[in-house]
């Protein structure tokens, strides 16, 4: 694991940002599948994509896929998909049919199995699961990512790429990518910005099988490749 540390949320985003680049230059293929996350840390990430970099990436060689997807419609306020396509798809030229979306709008069940058949189907296998070229992840204040929350552990050994999960608190279903694609991607990337994330940090990157409680831990222990890109804010209390 490796922790790379910047002192803004502008610099922290551009320099994820280059690790984007720096992943579509290692991969020497005309598909390069990327999946992203939602949330106010790729809000940030997404219009930097729109403002400075709309034609410096090689957009056209992406495939686009959602890491995790809230259960509503593309136009809803929380749909991972519409935050995307506000902020940056309207603005950059992906390929259409090489933006796949989570149909959030759809039976969460038969939406999960479509999906993972989507990405057995386009993506190259990694001992019987899926391979993203570059994972973007988030962490929650709980310690989630995706949308796997403390204590659902079935979803991080799951035999499925993608599968129905929870909100613990307002029950709201969503389509969540499971742990093995997670651990199994080229590379996964945490991005992890400001002081509230300070104090769970410490603990999804405890070396130690605690961390394991933690779904962002748990990826972060058994991820082939990972890094954190974060601000100073977030690392207040690494050592």
């Amino acid at each position: 694991m490796k922790i790379h540390t910047f002192d803004t949320p502008k610099e922290t985003a551009r320099a994820v940002t280059h690790q984007l680049l720096k992943q579509l230059d290692t991969v020497r293929k005309d598909a390069f599948n990327l999946a992203i996350s939602g949330g106010h840390t790729s809000e940030l990430l997404f219009h930097l994509w729109a403002e400075i970099y709309p034609q410096s990436l090689p957009w056209q060689r992406v495939h686009l896929y959602w890491v995790d997807e809230r259960c509503v419609p593309p136009t809803d306020g929380d749909s991972n998909y519409g935050l995307a396509k506000r902020t940056f798809l309207n603005h950059v030229k992906i390929p259409h049919d090489q933006i796949h979306r989570i149909l959030g709008e759809a039976n969460p069940d038969h939406e999960a199995q479509r999906y993972s058949d989507l990405v057995k189907k386009n993506l190259p296998d990694n001992d019987g699961f899926p391979q993203f070229d570059l994972l973007i992840l988030g962490i929650g204040t709980d310690g989630h990512t995706s949308s796997i929350f403390p204590g659902q552990k079935d979803l991080l050994n799951y035999p499925t790429p993608y599968a129905v999960s929870a909100h613990p608190e307002t029950h709201q279903y969503r389509i969540a990518l499971t742990g093995q694609p997670m651990i199994r991607a080229s590379m996964t990337l945490f991005h992890v910005v400001g002081a509230e994330k300070a104090e769970i940090l410490t603990n999804v990157v405890d070396p130690s099988p605690a961390a394991d409680q933690y779904p962002a831990g748990y990826v972060t222990r058994n991820a082939d490749n990972v890094a954190y890109f974060i601000d100073k804010a977030a690392a207040k209390y690494l050592k």
